[in-house]
């Protein structure tokens, strides 16, 4: 009897370690960081550095360290996984943040942020892929998250690492993110594939950079139809640009060269979704195209 009570609560706690897959301690989160000078972007960090346990559940412990020039800042966040969902802690409790095994149509209610209206935020599913993280297939998730007027969520949630903006929902207009790489001792080094060039090189994860401006011509660029059948038109390109289009796992399809009001054919590209990048000197666009 007293064998068969250790044998259960052993697995038990076997059960629970194992459910626990998100964070794993040495994981490291670098995202873009403003400052409170227009002319800096510096980075922020989140980093896995222990276990604990918190209301009964075996759950990380995550600092987040902001970086300021000449000043550091530093919080805790707290977090446990179970099956494909990863929750955190706040206000004495766990809110659901990430369902990893969500799928198109579906929508995740996200009680603990609430929108301009107070109605909690919702986390809709528009589609799901696959994306290879290193060596790794893992599911992407493409999102429509945020009121537009004072909490967003991002686009992208990549199976394992989170949202590719900030690993929670933000004001507008907040400093926070995105995401330039993702790292932990069975992954490696992953690089945002979705993060705009022009604020990190996409090699140095602790980059800063002096003296940005941010350039107004990738704001102004319209690309349509999207989705598109066979052909897409790009408008507002007031300088020769290159383009390159392609798929999740980052292969190219299609390149050429366009300015001013060009057209593009895709007919040749199966259905599903794609990325196209704008490159003008050393400024870079990129943007979801899908193809019907």
């Amino acid at each position: 009897m007293k064998k068969s009570t250790i044998l259960s609560v052993l697995f038990a706690i076997s059960l629970q370690i194992t459910a626990q897959n998100f964070a794993p301690i040495g994981s490291i989160w670098h995202y873009t960081q403003g400052t409170l000078n227009p002319d800096v972007t510096s980075f922020k960090t989140l980093e896995s550095v222990s276990d604990t346990i918190i209301n009964g559940k075996n759950c990380r412990k995550l600092i987040e360290v902001e970086r300021y020039l000449d000043t550091i800042g530093t919080s805790f966040q707290y977090m446990y996984s179970e099956n494909d969902s990863v929750f955190f802690f706040a206000d004495d409790n766990f809110h659901l943040l990430y369902d990893f095994s969500a799928i198109k149509g579906d929508t995740i209610i996200l009680e603990y942020f609430s929108t301009w209206n107070g109605t909690p935020l919702k986390m809709i599913i528009d589609s799901t892929s696959l994306i290879m993280v290193n060596d790794q297939e893992r599911k992407i998730q493409f999102i429509t998250c945020g009121d537009g007027v004072v909490i967003e969520f991002g686009n992208h949630v990549i199976e394992g690492i989170g949202n590719t903006s900030f690993m929670f929902p933000t004001m507008d207009g907040s400093l926070n993110g995105p995401l330039r790489c993702y790292q932990d001792t069975s992954t490696g080094l992953f690089l945002n594939p979705f993060h705009p060039a022009y604020e990190w090189n996409h090699e140095d994860c602790e980059e800063i950079i002096t003296g940005i401006t941010e350039p107004i011509w990738s704001d102004d660029i319209s690309i349509f139809p999207n989705p598109a059948n066979s052909t897409i038109s790009i408008r507002n390109i007031y300088k020769p640009a290159t383009y390159k289009i392609y798929n999740l796992n980052g292969e190219i399809l299609l390149s050429g060269n366009v300015i001013g009001l060009s057209e593009i054919n895709i007919s040749g590209l199966s259905k599903g979704f794609y990325f196209i990048e704008l490159k003008n000197e050393n400024v870079i666009t990129k943007r979801k195209l899908i193809k019907n």
